[in-house]
């Protein structure tokens, strides 16, 4: 889905260009280099729009060209913008229009003697501002939605949260949805979607992890899952786990925190818990579905994985929704203050011949026995799939 680009604007509101002083040629990079987001901003002419200040190294081999997009597919033709000309000397520039709360990838391709070579791509995450696009706002249905799940969940006492995302318009609806939660294992997601980024990238075959994988999805297994974490840090604990925290910045998830693996509470960073929050997670579900993180084969080929959930834990997502098929995470366990009992995913569906797809997070803590969340679960997933059945038929 490429509606992203009702969300840039080729308009140049600012551009500054600061030639670096000349150098001797050895200690020139051979392509461009250090590029960085220095400043942001939302713009006031523009709402729903933000500008960035980027900076870089010139390569000074020849003219350059910016490259931005909103998909980490290496810059497959027809999913990126560009902006240029620009002189072999440039090294600035503020690129505006970009889309607010979303992961840009962005490289300096640069016309040398030899032809295009290209940067390494950065990624950055854009800033949140108001005067969101009309589509992105729930519509009246959705809103009712919204309240009979309010209302469901106050009934059953529980301490839940719960967010929708349509994945054919953006619109989305929280209960709690901003609060943070205790993820148990719903966020090896993270982990998971880290290792299938090294595959895209061809850091180490397929057929090193995917058992992995599977396993981790089969049961919530913390253990195949700090095993997949050692391998997306490349055999280094702390490697995997700044690993992860990066990618929840690339993603802009500025609450949710990934401390330490599941079940594994002396490997913490900080001595802090894991957190995520039901919106946060269902922004990374929306980048997943939209192939903005992993290219749509790689994207189908985690839901496929997230498919495999043993038939013991199908109890929450999977038990409301009818002839759909539901890609989720699941995480469990007790505490101190009672129960954690969480479930995230995409759930896939096809009407007349067309796919549809929603995102949802489901997470309770602090419950008083175990497996008392279920009917509240069970409840909400079902009557999220009737709206959507019903919306889409």
């Amino acid at each position: 889905m490429v509606r992203w680009f009702l969300f840039f604007s080729l308009v140049v509101l600012a551009a500054a260009f600061h030639p670096l002083p000349s150098a001797p040629a050895s200690a020139e990079p051979l392509v461009a280099s250090q590029i960085a987001v220095s400043t942001q901003k939302c713009e006031a002419a523009s709402p729903g729009s933000v500008s960035a200040a980027l900076s870089w190294t010139p390569a000074r081999r020849g003219q350059q060209w910016l490259d931005v997009s909103l998909f980490n597919n290496g810059f497959a033709p027809g999913t990126f913008v560009g902006v240029g000309p620009f002189p072999p000397g440039t090294n600035a520039f503020v690129w505006s229009g970009l889309r607010p709360d979303s992961t840009h990838f962005l490289r300096i391709n640069t016309r040398s003697p030899f032809g295009w070579e290209p940067s390494q791509t950065v990624a950055f995450a854009t800033q949140p501002c108001g005067g969101d696009p009309a589509g992105s706002q729930p519509n009246e249905d959705l809103l009712g939605l919204r309240e009979s799940l309010r209302a469901e969940i106050e009934a059953s006492g529980i301490n839940a949260a719960v967010a929708v995302t349509d994945l054919q318009t953006g619109e989305s609806i929280d209960v709690s949805g901003d609060e943070p939660r205790l993820p148990g294992c719903t966020i090896n997601f993270f982990v998971l979607l880290s290792v299938v980024m090294d595959l895209q990238q061809g850091l180490y075959g397929e057929d090193e992890v995917g058992d992995l994988i599977a396993r981790t999805v089969w049961s919530s297994n913390p253990v195949t899952a700090h095993d997949l974490l050692y391998k997306t840090g490349m055999g280094d604990l702390g490697a995997g786990l700044a690993r992860i925290d990066q990618l929840l910045d690339l993603l802009g998830l500025s609450v949710s925190t990934y401390d330490h693996p599941p079940a594994y509470p002396e490997e913490s960073l900080q001595g802090s818990a894991n957190l995520l929050t039901a919106n946060e997670m269902n922004r990374a579900l929306t980048a997943l579905y939209e192939a903005r993180i992993v290219d749509p084969a790689w994207r189908d080929y985690l839901l496929e994985k997230m498919t495999g959930v043993k038939p013991g834990l199908q109890y929450l997502i999977p038990a409301g929704v009818g002839d759909g098929v539901v890609s989720h995470k699941n995480g469990f366990f007790a505490d101190a203050s009672g129960w954690v009992d969480n479930d995230a995913g995409i759930v896939i569906f096809d009407r007349g011949g067309n796919r549809y797809a929603y995102a949802i997070s489901f997470f309770t803590e602090n419950v008083a026995s175990k497996y008392a969340d279920i009917p509240l679960g069970q409840t909400v997933s079902r009557l999220v799939w009737q709206y959507f059945s019903n919306r889409y038929y």
